[in-house]
């Protein structure tokens, strides 16, 4: 199999695997079940930013840096959706 579609597959699965530590870190019910999920969700957390470190040194995750005009076009355009959605519930 090719590096890029390995190292993506891991990257969506840390995501997944953090997500769901993070719910149980949020819902935990008791001091023990809390730390448990805050330390597996700190160790998930860091071996993503290293699964992402190493895709972007191999250049299979580029990031760029997004102009302000298109930044403030995307928010306008959020919250007229947003605007559009409460008037609804009206």
């Amino acid at each position: 199999m090719e590096d890029k579609y390995l190292m993506e597959n891991l990257m969506y699965g840390s995501k997944v695997i953090n997500d769901l530590y993070m719910h149980g870190f949020i819902e935990s019910s008791n001091a023990p079940i809390f730390e448990a999920f805050t330390k597996a969700l700190q160790e998930t957390s860091k071996l993503h930013n290293e699964i992402f470190k190493a895709m972007e040194s191999a250049n299979f995750y580029t990031i760029s840096n997004v102009e302000e005009k298109k930044i403030k076009q995307t928010k306008e355009k959020l919250e007229k959706t947003c605007q559009e959605c409460c008037n609804k519930e009206k």
